[in-house]
């Protein structure tokens, strides 16, 4: 959806809900103080003083500590009522258009530019932990990058994304800003406060997404959906792009942040993966000897390599052999 529409959306939905800021109010005076004098322009100006005016007086009773507001029975709580409801919400769209849409005009275009710039964080062989603007924070995996990108993450959408790796996300509640996470194939992971685990890197066959705490909602490109609780997972083929739902261990599986790997029903090309990110460390083996083992283990990045293969090899049936910086592993 593009971004200067959510924009419009968002400050409608706002005024509908008596629940914009100072800073909202100032900028609809200013769209209000530059709109044309035709009637429709005088139409829009009556309903945004009204607007503005009971903003007003609801910003002044939230600075006041007083939380009640009167009702009048016939026209209730909202901003923009009765028999002119929809044609000053259609006038305002187009009032906002004017300022948020068309070029001629940088108004709405600064105050979603302004908010953030571009931003890109990567990581190499170390873990890294950022917070967001909005007070959100992100722990990066190693070898992942994570970006923001102008007009995606401002006062009506948060958006980022995690275009390689793996990171844990612990989101902070805001029910009028969805949280929204891009990866690889055209996933897009939603939530509007949670902590949850995201797991994409390109040489794995598969995107993991958990669940630690809350709900998380995952679309993939053909709007197909699936929500996931707490303790659940969702594996998603970088191939075939379908869902698989399971159950997992959720805290265990983000529990890389303190250098415990889990593996869990992990292919040998993941725990080559691993190995090689842990130790820098290449894995030989044949790929069809071990097509049938799948491996439920963890190990602690202060493990020696020796103690880890020699698990490896007991659940595989395997034999190992280090040979400079490669691992040599055979049935």
């Amino acid at each position: 959806m593009n971004n200067k529409r959510i924009l419009i959306k968002g400050l409608l939905r706002k005024m509908e809900s008596n629940d914009l800021s100072e800073k909202e109010v100032s900028l609809i005076r200013n769209l209000k103080r530059n709109s044309k004098t035709s009637e429709a322009g005088k139409l829009s100006k009556r309903e945004l003083n009204r607007a503005v005016k009971r903003n007003k007086e609801l910003l002044l009773k939230k600075r006041n500590g007083s939380t009640e507001v009167k009702k009048n029975s016939k026209l209730g709580y909202r901003i923009i009522i009765g028999s002119a409801a929809a044609s000053a919400a259609i006038i305002l769209a187009l009032t906002l258009y004017n300022y948020f849409l068309k070029p001629s005009n940088n108004l709405g275009y600064e105050y979603a530019q302004n908010y953030i710039e571009d931003q890109r964080y990567s990581t190499e062989k170390d873990l890294k932990e950022i917070t967001l603007p909005d007070g959100s924070t992100v722990f990066m995996n190693r070898e992942t990058s994570f970006s923001l990108r102008k007009e995606s993450f401002n006062e009506y959408t948060r958006e980022v994304w995690l275009d390689e790796g793996e990171a844990f996300f612990n989101i902070t509640k805001d029910v009028s800003r969805p949280f929204i996470v891009h990866t690889s194939n055209g996933i897009s992971t939603q939530v509007l406060g949670t902590s949850f685990n995201i797991k994409s890197y390109s040489n794995l066959r598969n995107q993991v997404i958990s669940v630690n705490t809350g709900r998380v909602q995952v679309i993939n490109e053909n709007e197909d959906k699936i929500i996931l609780d707490p303790n659940y997972k969702v594996t998603i083929s970088n191939s075939a792009g379908q869902f698989e739902l399971g159950t997992t261990d959720a805290e265990a599986v983000s529990d890389w942040r303190s250098g415990r790997i889990v593996f869990e029903n992990a292919p040998i090309s993941e725990v080559a993966f691993r190995i090689k990110q842990v130790y820098n460390l290449e894995m030989v083996y044949d790929e069809t000897s071990f097509g049938d083992d799948f491996i439920y283990t963890f190990f602690t990045t202060t493990s020696s390599i020796d103690n880890v293969l020699t698990a490896i090899c007991k659940l595989t049936k395997s034999t190992y052999k280090i040979e400079g910086s490669q691992i040599f592993l055979t049935k």
